[in-house]
């Protein structure tokens, strides 16, 4: 009879903390889903939205201003006017005939050594 007892009261034991063990799954699977949904509310916003294209974009707000940082260079490029082909071909004949004037040793170290301007 002391078995039957004591064979109950541990199956009611098990039986319990086996509930409390899915009761505290339940609950972190709550806060799991309540943070889903907080995010995506915020995705589903116009805010996040608007973010997005901005990146994606480049867009602008009325009241926002952009700056935007470059090298003379390329500034020069986009402002001032073209330079007629007859002179780029000049330049150009200057640049090879100055090229073959050097030695190989010079244009291999003006190869690896030549920063990029552009």
């Amino acid at each position: 009879m002391s078995y039957l007892i004591l064979s109950f009261t541990y199956k009611e034991y098990k039986t319990n903390e086996h509930i409390e063990n899915i009761s505290i799954i339940i609950e972190s699977i709550k806060i799991k889903i309540d943070e889903a949904e907080k995010i995506i509310k915020y995705k589903s916003s116009s805010s996040y939205k608007n973010k997005i294209l901005k990146e994606q974009q480049s867009f602008k707000n009325i009241w926002e201003n952009v700056i935007f940082l470059t090298t003379e260079k390329i500034y020069d490029k986009f402002t001032k006017e073209d330079i007629p082909e007859e002179e780029k071909i000049n330049d150009n004949k200057q640049n090879n005939s100055e090229i073959n004037e050097l030695t190989i040793f010079e244009k291999w170290k003006n190869l690896i050594y030549k920063k990029n301007t552009y």
